[in-house]
């Protein structure tokens, strides 16, 4: 994956950046960081607490620089991060307290950025989610949400397919598989 971004705003002087943003850190470090993160997780090694530490700074990146290009592509990969460490925990309460956070995390980006190009993936991620938990419900509409909101797209045609033909029998991992 590339990051590559521009940030909208005025300039700012470095003073009055440590005024607004005192832990912030710049668009570097936080994709070095995912980097890191990403490396560790293909070889078989989640670092749980990085992976953390790679959301929290995606979000705070992107709630300081909301108008910042990057900032939709951090969210979209600090939904999916958090959303892995939710489903590594062992501890129920836990899995599902970080699992809806993941959630907001793609609902916050379906709202600040209803233009992104990947945005199809934050809802079909936010309905596995729902689905991993066992939130039928919530993840069949989660679901539809995707195919009326992204009916042409090749995500959203094959989830129809998927509820139309399927009955919403196939679990969100062989949706994904297929795709």
């Amino acid at each position: 994956m590339a990051f590559v971004g521009c940030h909208k705003g005025g300039d700012v002087t470095a003073q009055e950046n440590k005024k607004t943003t005192p832990t912030v850190k710049d668009s570097k470090a936080v994709i070095a960081l995912y980097k890191e993160v990403d490396s560790l997780t293909m070889a078989g090694k989640m670092d749980r607490k990085k992976m953390q530490q790679f959301v929290t700074d995606a979000v705070d990146y992107a709630n300081a620089h909301p108008a910042d290009t990057l900032s939709p592509h951090f969210l979209l990969y600090a939904g999916i991060t958090q959303m892995q460490v939710a489903f590594t925990n062992e501890n129920a309460q836990q899995r599902e307290t970080q699992a809806l956070q993941s959630v907001r995390i793609l609902e916050n980006l379906r709202h600040g950025y209803p233009d992104y190009k990947n945005l199809s993936l934050a809802f079909f991620y936010k309905a596995q989610i729902y689905e991993n938990l066992g939130r039928t419900d919530e993840a069949k509409q989660a679901y539809w949400d995707l195919v009326h909101r992204f009916p042409d797209s090749e995500l959203g045609k094959n989830i129809a397919a998927y509820l139309e033909a399927d009955g919403y029998k196939k679990s969100a991992d062989d949706i994904w598989q297929e795709f």
